[in-house]
């Protein structure tokens, strides 16, 4: 009598290493779907850096444009940093629309800037001191909300690491929110 060689003990082996591979792709598939998730918000973050960067480029040409010593330098301050911004803020205008003080200039450009930081960015704001009594150098924070925020909300995991004082963020700055500081120093 002749001996089965052993066909009958393999049933089914096929069907397993098809479920194997299946599982395997899976997995590789839920952590493409993770890096593509992390790469779409780590852009988002990169995006808001560059425009931060040109908006405080922007102020940085306007406080050179209305230069005057004998003005401090155009009195280019924002000293009530508090919170995100909640809104648009009011328009300024000019006495005399056809000369502008370096004062009313200021003013102008100040809330022209700060219009265009919050509709550029999440809740965006700005805050400009003096750092010297010269008045020609200048601190100057871009703030936003950071992205992360939401996923804070959900997962109780704060990323935005910046705190006020510390990590760009000026002194007495709320940290709720969980905003984004870029520290920007400014010499006219």
């Amino acid at each position: 009598m002749l001996k089965r060689t052993g066909r009958r003990g393999q049933r089914g082996v096929a069907l397993i290493e098809v479920l194997v591979a299946i599982l395997v792709v899976s997995l590789g598939m839920l952590a493409m779907a993770g890096l593509l998730s992390t790469s779409t918000r780590f852009g988002k973050t990169s995006e808001f850096r560059s425009v931060a960067t040109l908006l405080a480029n922007d102020l940085a040409d306007r406080m050179r444009a209305n230069f005057d010593p004998n003005a401090k330098s155009g009195q280019y301050y924002v000293d009530e940093p508090a919170t995100l911004a909640l809104g648009i803020p009011a328009a300024v205008t000019c006495a005399d629309p056809s000369k502008c003080s370096p004062q009313e200039q200021a003013a102008v450009d100040l809330a022209e800037w700060q219009a265009t930081l919050f509709k550029a960015l999440p809740n965006g704001t700005g805050y400009v001191t003096t750092r010297d009594g010269n008045y020609t150098l200048f601190d100057v924070w871009v703030i936003w909300r950071e992205t992360d925020a939401d996923s804070a909300a959900v997962t109780g995991v704060n990323n935005a690491t910046n705190v006020a004082g510390k990590d760009g963020c000026p002194p007495n700055f709320s940290t709720e929110g969980s905003p984004r500081c870029m520290h920007f120093r400014v010499g006219l």
